[in-house]
Formats: structure tokens, sequence, C-alpha cells
């Protein structure tokens, strides 16, 4: 099977580069551009070259190519003045990097499925294959243009005001539903909002609620990824929180029929809610993947992971804490890319656990959590004591449960408040 490649695409790119004495087509291209995108090594070393030139803000020509080259590159100094000459005009430069990109993309491609081949004979793990196969086919993915003038936000945003005023405006963003929440935090799409706490605390539960009452209340999708619990068992929980109901009650078969009626009411309703669920995750390429497709599928703009540190990773390339620290920042990414909001639920260390008023620092494994984040709460029993904390009300038994607005970009941060947990239910107020 031949290499695929193309040398005439590969030098007209440069070319172009070379004739544009304003330097304009590189920075167009470069966003997009490397030098692992060129097959020969002479095209990488040049591309390389003049990535350094345009960083030192020189122009990038021949003059200044043969120059750059002197010393330890003196083999390829008359390549710079070959390719000046392959093409005569800038005009198809993104045909050329069309070209370019589809040839470096099919070679990842053959280079990964080989690899793939190898690990099979050597009866490696299926997940490891799969893992190192989706990552490298993530890497070599396009970017997708964006509109970088302002002027397309503004007039989104000269809209949305048109729309307040006539009452019209459907706003874009996330609701918890919890309304003393809601007053404190604002979760936009594109955003990621972690919840930490200490186990037992609920933050499993506060998640689905706030994913039920989006897709009840909003009608907007939403997709689960729950490393911990199996589809059926996360449904369970949903219809209790929907239905009010003890499902002990009904295990033990003392529910009553007026509670074993709401069980059916709540399963009809939450048979007809936008909510999907996945329970197996390889890998957060493989979370970045399943995102876009339900995007495109069900428009989703609400995604819970519970939670952050049981995404699996390669263990044997990178620690604990840099590997959670590429999944968070990978976490953002998917947030951007496909303008959804995030729920991400992480732990807290054992510092925090036990700390009254835990904050920022008590985050579990990595600084990045917080960096990536746009919104933190954290959690914790009300004097850090689950037994202190229960109280009973005309409801039922709930606990007291503290919270902290840790971080909010879009609003006030240190903010506190707290919750009324029923755990039996898995309901928050």
């Amino acid at each position: 099977m031949e290499i695929p490649l193309s040398k005439d695409a590969e030098e007209a790119v440069l070319c172009c580069c070379i004739i544009d004495d304003s330097n304009d087509s590189f920075h167009q291209i470069s966003k997009d551009v490397s030098a692992e995108d060129f097959y020969y090594d002479d095209h990488k070393i040049i591309w390389d070259t003049m990535a350094d030139l345009a960083e030192a803000n020189s122009t990038i020509d021949v003059v200044t190519l043969t120059e750059a080259l002197q010393g330890e590159h003196e083999d390829i100094m008359l390549v710079p003045m070959n390719l000046s000459s392959v093409v005569s005009t800038t005009l198809s430069l993104k045909s050329y990097v069309k070209i370019l990109k589809k040839k470096a993309r099919l070679r990842a491609m053959r280079q990964q499925f080989k690899q793939g081949l190898e690990l099979i004979s050597k009866d490696s793990e299926p997940d490891l294959i799969e893992e190192e196969i989706e990552k490298e086919l993530e890497r070599h993915r396009p970017i997708p243009e964006e509109t970088t003038h302002i002027s397309n936000s503004l007039e989104i945003i000269k809209k949305e005001v048109s729309d307040m005023m006539s009452g019209e405006y459907k706003p874009e963003y996330v609701k918890t539903h919890l309304k003393h929440l809601d007053e404190k935090i604002k979760l936009e799409l594109g955003t990621v909002f972690t919840i930490a706490a200490p186990t037992s605390v609920g933050k499993s539960a506060l998640a689905l609620n706030i994913a039920m009452k989006s897709s009840a209340r909003d009608n907007k999708h939403s997709l689960i990824f729950s490393l911990e619990m199996p589809q059926k068992q996360l449904s369970k929980r949903m219809v209790s929180a929907l239905s009010w109901t003890n499902f002990r009650q009904v295990e033990e078969a003392v529910a009553s029929q007026e509670k074993v009626a709401k069980i059916h009411e709540a399963i009809e309703k939450l048979t007809n809610m936008p909510i999907d669920t996945i329970h197996t995750v390889r890998s957060v390429a493989q979370i970045s993947a399943d995102v876009k497709r339900f995007v495109k599928e069900k428009d989703t703009k609400l995604v819970v992971i519970d939670y952050l540190q049981l995404i699996p990773f390669n263990a044997g390339r990178m620690g604990k804490s840099d590997g959670i620290a590429m999944i968070s920042q990978k976490i953002k990414q998917i947030a951007l890319e496909n303008n959804v909001c995030i729920v991400l639920l992480s732990q807290l260390n054992r510092e925090g656990a036990r700390s009254e008023f835990p904050d920022l620092y008590h985050l579990k494994d990595s600084g990045s959590i917080e960096n990536d984040a746009d919104t933190v709460l954290i959690m914790n029993c009300k004097d850090n004591d689950t037994e202190a904390a229960k109280a009973t009300d005309s409801y039922g038994p709930y606990i007291h449960v503290n919270y902290l607005v840790a971080k909010n970009r879009e609003g006030e941060r240190g903010v506190r408040g707290h919750f009324k947990f029923y755990a039996t239910y898995g309901l928050f107020f």
C-alpha cells in the first residue's frame, strides 16, 4: 500500500508563504498546519524555520529562509529558492492546504491502524488498542472554522436585547431550577460547572436533579455519563425523585397503592424526557466523540459527567495528577467546541473531606480542575457531621447541606447557601 502524500501540495503551500512578503499567507494557515502535516523532512524543517521567523516578526522570503538555514541545515539552503517558483500566486492556498491536511490525516490513520494490528498480534487489551487509535485520530481531526470578528456575537446580543424587551427572549443557558442557586450562578452554554463534595453528600443526586428539571421544564436534551451506576440504578433514582417514593418500601411490598401509582406516573414522565445515559467510558476521547454525536443528532445542551476521577487515562505514560489535568482540559474543550454546559462531578481530597469549610484547593488530584471550570460549587454537611446535619420537616427527613460558590466567572464568588437534601428520595431544595 502506497503512503498517502502529495509533494506538489506540500511545495505549493510552502511557496505561497515564501512569495507573500507580508507573511499573511503563513499567519492565515498556521492555526491549521503544523510541521507533522508534511511528509518530507526538508519541508518539515522549512515550515519550522518559517514559524521561527514569524515569531521573531521577520519577513518570510527566500533570503531570510536561506540565512536562517545556515549552519545546522546548510544541506537544504537551496530548497527555498527552488520552492519560490512552484506557483505564481497565493489564490489557491486553501485548496493546497486542504490536500496537505487530507494526506496527513490518511497517513496518521494508516500508521495508527498499523500499530493497532501490531498490538492485536501481541494480544493487548482491546480497550488499550481502541484508546490509542482514538487518541491519535482525534489529534489529527481538523479544527472547525470559527467566525472571529466580534460582529457575529454583537448581532446575537442585539437580537437578545430586542427579544428581552418584547418578552420573547428564551435564555440560552441551563437553569438548575433551584431558585436560590440560580440567583447566584448562570450556567451558560460552552462552560463547565464543577460540583465537588465528600462522599455521601449528594453530588450525583444534585446533578440528576438539574438534568431532570432541565429536560422536563425546559425541554433541553441531557446526556449523562454515569461511571458509578448502571442505567437501571440511575433510572430508579430518577423515578424515586420524581415520585417522592422510597423504593425500599416497594421492595418490601409495603408501599401504598397511591405510591405505586406515582411511580408509574413518574416512569411515564421519564420515558418522554429527552435524556440519554452512557455507562461505559474508555477515554476522554470517547466522551468527546459521544458528545459530538448527540449534539448533532439530538441538539444536546447539558452533559453530566459522574465523575472526573473515574475517567480512564494511560497511566503508563503519565501520573495521576497529569492524567486528571489532561482530562479536565479536554472536558473544557468539549464544552466550548460543542456549545454545551457540562456538569462535572469531582471528589475532594482527604483534607477537604474533613474540613468544615472546604475550598478550591481541596479539589482532588489536580489544580487544573479549578483553572478549567467556569463555576465551582463545593458542598459539605452542616458542621461536617452527617448525623448532626439530619433534620425533619413536613416532607420527611433531610440533610442540611452547606454549599460555597467557590468560583464564578460570570458573578460573585465566595457566596454561601444551603440545600435541604432529602436523601430518601434523592431530591434537593
